[in-house]
Formats: structure tokens, sequence, C-alpha cells
């Protein structure tokens, strides 16, 4: 019994020690991390310092153009005068210097063509929302088989959004002529990849039992889409669509520099002509506007988004 016992005790010892095996692996690993996480801030130190280098981005140079800002605002600033501030116009029609009439002489130009944007903005958005839904359900791993397909659907994608809005608008301005079509069309081009990779990536987070439901049932893939996938992921592309169009309205802004219609082509304009005190007119206008239609875009956002989950 005692030899038993001895020889148990001399296995025990040879084994090793569990926790000394885990605390050597810890170890390792630890500094296995510790290696590697140097290496990465290394790589991202010289990338600063390149890209610092490359753009030119000093504090001295950052200080000089501090103040050339605020020289250009300096001079686009409106002249009002208090005793004039809030006249209109005088006997011959004409509108008083110092007042907000004489500073906002086309206010009636302005509005409409913000107006202008915004449809632009809407036209756009809904356009590019339909190609995003069509192309989105081939671009999901789990929902298309054909390797093919969804190789296509995501590099289409891809170009569709890889491409600059101004640079597409630039192409339509060149074949449609000035106005508002090119600047729609750039816009549902690179909303459609946009889009189409925000629905890919919820599509790939849905539940199958529903799918495999469908299919049981003798459901097609378009039932199995339409009935299956679509119902669970609705609310967040009613969100996406909402944030997008948010985007647009700043997209359609800018776009009208080249010539594709709205208030980015006044803007332009009195830019390149004037600068004077109607820059900061429009400037204003722009900037109000799209605060307010991201407000209401936030709304809609949470009032779809909470009913559903209600």
């Amino acid at each position: 019994m005692a030899v038993t016992t001895d020889t148990q005790m001399n296995m025990m010892g040879h084994r090793k020690d569990p926790v000394g095996v885990y605390e050597k692996h810890r170890k390792e690993l630890a500094r296995a991390k510790l290696g590697q996480n140097l290496l990465l801030g290394a790589l991202f130190l010289g990338l600063l310092v390149f890209s610092v280098a490359t753009s030119q981005f000093y504090p001295d140079r950052l200080a000089q153009a501090g103040s050339r800002v605020f020289e250009y605002f300096g001079t686009i600033m409106p002249n009002l005068e208090w005793d004039k501030l809030f006249l209109g116009r005088d006997e011959q029609g004409r509108a008083v210097e110092g007042s907000l009439t004489f500073w906002y002489t086309d206010f009636a130009k302005y509005m409409a063509l913000i107006w202008e944007t915004i449809l632009m903005a809407i036209t756009a958005t809904i356009l590019g929302t339909a190609g995003a839904l069509a192309l989105c359900f081939a671009g999901s791993r789990n929902l298309i088989k054909n390797s093919w397909i969804y190789f296509f659907a995501r590099r289409f994608m891809e170009v569709c959004r890889g491409v600059p809005e101004i640079l597409i608008a630039l192409v339509f301005v060149f074949a449609f002529g000035i106005g508002p079509l090119a600047g729609i069309l750039a816009i549902a081009i690179h909303s459609t990849g946009a889009l189409g990779k925000l629905f890919a990536e919820v599509n790939e987070n849905v539940s199958q039992r529903p799918i495999d439901g469908i299919r049981g049932v003798g459901g097609n893939w378009f039932e199995q889409m339409r009935y299956g996938v679509l119902p669970q992921v609705l609310p967040n592309f009613v969100s996406y669509g909402l944030l997008r169009f948010e985007i647009n309205v700043r997209a359609s802004s800018i776009i009208g520099f080249v010539g594709a219609g709205g208030i980015g082509q006044e803007l332009n304009r009195v830019i390149s002509f004037y600068s004077d005190d109607r820059v900061l007119a429009v400037l204003i206008l722009v900037v109000i506007t799209v605060t307010i239609i991201d407000l209401i875009s936030e709304r809609l956002r949470t009032y779809f988004i909470g009913k559903e989950q209600l």
C-alpha cells in the first residue's frame, strides 16, 4: 500500500502543473501581443509623419490660414445699419442700402433654387434607393448562391459609390447640358452604390428561419426575399434612406458648382463674379435648409424605427 502511494506521488510530481502551463502560455501571448502593438504603433506613427509632411499640416501654416479665413468672411459680411435694418423698398421700388431687404434682394430667386435643390435630392434619393433595393439582395452573401452574381453586384455598387458625385455630374453636364437632370442622375448613381452596400450588410444579419419556412412551402427566391427578408430589414432600410436624403441635400448644393442645377449653381455664380455679401446670404439659407431637413429626417427615422420595435 505504501509502495502504491509513493508511486502515485512520484507520477504526480512528474506531471505539469496546469496553473503553471496556463500562466506560461498567457505570458507568451502577452509578449506576442505587445510586439504586435509596438509594430502597429510604429507603423501608425510613420504614416502619420509621412501624411503631415505630404500635406504640410504645420501649426504655423494653420495659424496663417486661420487669419485669412476670417479676413475673407470680413469681406462678405453685409453692411447693415440698425436704423435701416427693417426698411422696405422706396417709392421707386428700390431696396434701401443697409437693410435686410437690400441684402436679400434676390430672396425669391434663392428660395426657388433651394426648392429645386430639395426636389433634386428627393428624386435622386428615390432613384438611388430603388437601385440599391434591386442590387442589395444579389449582393448579400447569405441570400445568393451564385458567386458570380454576388461578385458583379458587389463590384457594380463599388463603382457607383467609388466615383465622386461631382465627377459623375461633370460627365452628365457634358452629355445633357447645364441643369438639374445631370445632378439628379449623378447623386442617384452614387446613392445606389452607398445604400446598396448598407442594405446588403443589413441583409447579411437577418434570421434564416422565415426564409427557410417560405422555401419549405414552395416559395421561390423572389418570394423568399419579399416575405422572408424584407419585413426584417425594412426599418433599417427606411432609416438609411432618410439618412441618405440628408446627405443628398448637401450634395445637391455642391454639384451645382459644375452646372448641375440647384442653389449650388447660384452660389458658384456669386462667388465667381461678386464675392460680396450675397455669398453669405446664400450660405445662410443653405445652412438653415440643411439643418431643418436634418431635424425632420431625424424625427422620421425615430418614428419608423420606434414604431417597428413597439
